[in-house]
């Protein structure tokens, strides 16, 4: 491939025409109402329909008795059952991670073969590191962010498409997947801990989280230790537990016993309220970013990193429903592996350093002790139960995090599609358990999800519902609602959504009279737009949103059209060769930005969206600086055309005997009469494939 390099030292007018090139919109677009009379013609392609289907799809890791990976399975060589009664398994897939599996979709079917689902094909891991900040301590959370930074800088491979989240929801704009590294980095960097706490370690009585949820399960060692702390510090003599001191029933005021008894378990409520609104917080924001992840095929890494987290005493359902994230886990295709973020934990005799003086007695001692080892336990278990019944497993007592990360990529190097259509269409609303066995083999250990959850009878009664007539007014309300709800889940998405494959890119330049601006350039493939055929016409229309974030998730910019498409043949017929290109000048201030793009079809569901980052330098620091890079087919580019992003148009491919042209433009550099301060080298790479 020949190259030719082309550098400016700021050509100002080459600049403006450049702006103004990259200004004028590229989709062709008509004002005029179209007439009454219309007919449709048929799409480019096969018409689509849409179905709900009863397909239940897993993947399965299967290990030896020493734990390696077993690789050589065949379709036969497994069994698989849901509650307890064999399934036919209709496909099969093996996966690595230089080739991940195929998986079936069952959003489009083929109006030709609608009873079979397409396979799709998956690229890279998706790798999804979950903080759970609520639960972090602050000396945990900055082993983490450490641990994380070393993973994006020497574990992630090429390929691999990462997401930093987190429990609260606080780091905004940088939970999506990118396999940037440097976006990575300060989404971690970024990562902090939640105030959480309303109830102090010197306050009186001094109760732990876990002796709460003791105290309020009714355990009486918890509560008595609580009682005879406050008649202590009160300079009342210890009693032993009588009337009223066991169940608390007594009238306030009636005994310093008494009263000490239904302080410490009010205290106990309320301490209990706050880990369990916490707890709650922290589960249903997992289920929701798992859920979220459902349209995206293939297999799913959740990496939970968390000091763990109580369920409500021995009873999970108290606090929240773990079949929930189980069931969003087996639609969504996502693993959990739960990570403990403290490491190898002992609990210490008599409490640590943060124990106030006076906080127990040599007899609270040993309850205290066995307090803070059931502790250890009991925040373990909710990790526990995410992983295992969601195919992955916990990694326990270990103080080398990233070997604790090498793990679980080294557990995802082999694994196994199955799928399977139910005997039985189930809508009882009860969790249904799967089973996977390797037959005549069982010495292999196999892990995968539990089960899922079917929907219930009056959800499914509901949607087949007649709607109700509706009065235009409101019925146009309601449809505006949708338009705006479904544009704001295509920005917020964590991948970008491809019922309209969208490709983005977003780039820098200096403008003479406009200053610094991103350069916002898009394609829309149209491929499947419905086009309605009006005389010699193809018209069809889209609603477009482009927001811009700084860096602390503010919008502060944003572009909303409706674009109608009134297309002659030629141009149709090249639009749906090429696609539409969509651009934008947006001037913003010295910055790192994020612009995020939603397009949506009138009169259909179809989605599309894309992100992407870009850095807008600050010139008056008067440092040398370049804008991004463009290029442009050399010697068989149209003369005519402004140069292109190089990110603008990513699926385009260039052949080995064209000419690609780059341009750069630099800023800030000095010339002389015997030198230039500035020397450019250029490479081109060609992808491994």
């Amino acid at each position: 491939m020949l190259h030719r390099p082309s550098v400016k030292l700021i050509p100002r007018a080459l600049v403006i025409a450049l702006c103004w090139a990259l200004c004028c919109p590229v989709l062709p677009t008509a004002g005029q109402t179209p007439p009454k009379e219309e007919s449709r013609q048929k799409p480019r392609d096969e018409a689509l329909i849409r179905l709900e289907t009863e397909l239940v799809q897993i993947d399965v890791v299967v290990s030896d008795a020493q734990g390696r990976l077993v690789r050589d399975l065949k379709r036969e060589d497994f069994e698989l059952l849901e509650d307890g009664r064999p399934q036919r398994v209709t496909h099969f897939a093996v996966g690595t991670a230089a080739r991940p599996a195929t998986w079936l979709t069952a959003a489009r079917y083929s109006t030709k073969d609608p009873a079979k689902p397409a396979a799709t094909e998956v690229r890279g891991r998706f790798v999804v590191l979950a903080v759970d900040d609520y639960h972090l301590a602050p000396e945990n959370l900055m082993l983490t962010k450490r641990t994380l930074l070393r993973f994006v800088d020497q574990q992630m491979a090429s390929g691999d498409q990462v997401a930093v989240t987190t429990t609260s929801g606080t780091i905004g704009l940088f939970q999506q997947f990118t396999s940037e590294r440097d976006v990575l980095q300060r989404a971690i960097n970024r990562l902090n801990i939640q105030n959480r706490t309303v109830t102090s370690s010197f306050d009186v009585p001094r109760i732990t989280d876990y002796q709460a949820e003791l105290i309020d399960l009714g355990n009486q060692d918890a509560l008595e230790v609580a009682i005879q702390e406050i008649l202590r510090l009160e300079g009342a003599p210890p009693t032993p537990p009588g009337r009223g001191g066991r169940g608390g029933q007594a009238a306030i005021g009636t005994s310093p016993r008494e009263r000490a008894t239904l302080q410490a378990q009010s205290k106990a409520r309320m301490i209990v309220a706050q880990n369990a609104h916490y707890t709650q917080t922290t589960l249903s924001t997992l289920e929701g970013m798992i859920r979220s992840l459902r349209d995206l095929p293939g297999r799913k890494l959740v990496v939970l990193l968390s000091d763990g987290f109580f369920l409500g005493g021995n009873s999970s359902s108290k606090i929240y429903d773990l079949r929930r994230i189980t069931d969003a886990a087996t639609r969504a295709g996502v693993v959990i592996y739960s990570i403990d973020a403290r490491g190898l934990l002992a609990a210490i005799p008599g409490g640590d350093a943060s124990e106030p003086s006076g906080s127990g007695g040599a007899e609270a001692a040993p309850l205290r002790a066995r307090f803070e080892q059931g502790a250890i336990d009991a925040k373990r278990d909710g990790l526990n139960a995410l992983a295992r019944d969601t195919g992955g497993f916990p990694l326990f007592n270990g103080n080398d995090l990233s070997a604790g990360l090498q793990r679980v990529l080294d557990d995802n190097e082999t694994y196994y599609v199955l799928a399977y259509e139910p005997e039985t269409s189930y809508r009882d609303g009860r969790f249904h358990k799967l089973e996977v066995r390797v037959t005549g083999r069982p010495e292999l250990k196999v892990r995968t999800r539990k089960g899922y959850l079917a929907p219930a009878d009056k959800a499914a009664e509901k949607v087949a519902e007649k709607p109700k007539e509706k009065s235009p007014e409101k019925a146009a309300k309601e449809a505006q609602a949708v338009k705006e709800s479904q544009l704001r889940a295509g920005l917020g998405s964590l991948f970008p959504l491809r019922g309209i494959p969208v490709e983005l890119a977003a780039d820098f330049i200096d403008a003479e009279g406009a200053g610094p601006v991103a350069v916002i350039n898009a394609r829309l493939d149209a491929a499947d737009l419905n086009f309605t055929r009006v005389n010699d016409r193809h018209q069809a229309a889209l609603d477009v949103v482009v927001v811009i974030f700084d860096e602390q998730g503010k919008a502060v910019n944003s572009v909303s059209e409706r674009i109608t498409l009134n297309l002659t043949p030629a141009v149709y017929e090249r639009v749906l060769e090429q696609g539409l290109d969509y651009r934008k000048l947006v001037k913003l201030k010295p910055g790192f930005y994020q612009a995020r793009l939603a397009v949506r079809e009138e009169g259909s569901t179809r989605l599309g969206s894309a992100a992407q980052w870009v850095e807008v330098s600050d010139l008056a620091k008067k440092q040398l600086t370049l804008s991004s890079v463009f290029l442009t087919l050399g010697a068989r580019a149209d003369p005519g055309a402004a140069p292109e992003s190089q990110a603008g148009r990513p699926t385009r491919r260039f052949g080995r005997a064209d000419q690609l042209d780059f341009l750069v433009f630099a800023y800030n550099a000095r010339v002389d009469k015997n030198a230039a301060d500035l020397v450019v080298q250029s490479q081109v790479f060609r992808a491994a494939s």
